[in-house]
């Protein structure tokens, strides 16, 4: 108890308003650039499947919401499949509750909360939730995992708080407080997709121009750290075995759609 007050009094004292404006003019001044070679090296980051040479991006954060090259990321084409959103792991995938709850890292989250819909927590009684994590070497933009329709779409929250392994541990329910967009998406089936913002920086960028979408056209992107949640309805999709814990590349199939 006392380790997770202690954590959230750090991030309280590191995550106001100042903290955040300050990181965000760094990173998007012209000094530094010259850290982009350096952050490619320390993440470990591909740079041959990045669409611009690294010397034509002015900034820090224009290399981290970088676009890749046309095939760097092949879109599963079966009509069935459910695409992964995003780079990243996927570090956590359960069953949602008839009390509209699940668990992450010993935390129980109320679905309603989380979407700021007590209708639409309704629809995912006994349905399943999966959560994406971001880190900084991933590539960092978001892309619609099947072929549907944007019916709604909003924003909630102001916080922002770490959302990696430790963040979830020892923050308080994090990912129902911070600041997160909310994507309610039909097609062959109704799925809710919400990317989560992360300490510092709650920048999510929309970039999508109409309402109907193909399975892999982008959605936007986070400016640094970042997760995406996925809640799906009781018996919708078959997910791919062995997913937890596994690194995966958008465009890839996690799911079948039923």
């Amino acid at each position: 108890m006392l380790k997770k007050k202690m954590f959230q009094l750090c991030v309280e004292l590191t995550n106001g308003d100042l903290s955040s404006r300050t990181l965000k003019k760094l990173t998007k001044s012209n000094l530094s650039r010259l850290l982009i070679q350096p952050f490619a090296k320390i993440y470990d980051i591909n740079t041959e499947e990045v669409l611009d040479e690294l010397d034509d991006f002015k900034n820090l954060n224009e290399f981290f919401i970088r676009k890749l090259q046309p095939n760097a990321r092949p879109i599963d084409k079966d009509e069935n499949s459910f695409v992964s959103p995003t780079d990243g792991v996927i570090s956590e995938i359960g069953t949602i509750s008839k009390s509209r709850t699940f668990i992450v890292k010993n935390q129980t989250y109320n679905v309603q909360t989380l979407v700021g819909d007590s209708e639409l927590a309704d629809k995912y009684k006994d349905g399943t939730y999966m959560i994406i994590y971001l880190s900084p070497k991933n590539y960092h933009r978001i892309h619609f995992p099947m072929n549907c329709q944007v019916k709604d779409a909003y924003s909630l929250g102001k916080y922002s708080y770490p959302v990696n392994n430790l963040g979830l541990e020892l923050g308080d329910n994090i990912l129902s407080y911070n600041y997160r967009q909310v994507y309610k998406l039909s097609g062959k089936i109704n799925y809710t997709l919400i990317p989560v913002g992360a300490q510092n920086v709650n920048s999510i960028i929309p970039t999508y121009d109409n309402i109907y979408v193909k399975k892999g056209d982008e959605l936007g992107y986070f400016e640094f750290g970042s997760t995406v949640v996925l809640l799906f309805e009781k018996d919708n999709v078959i997910l791919e075995n062995d997913l937890e814990n596994k690194e995966i590349r958008m465009g890839e199939k996690i799911a079948t759609i039923l």
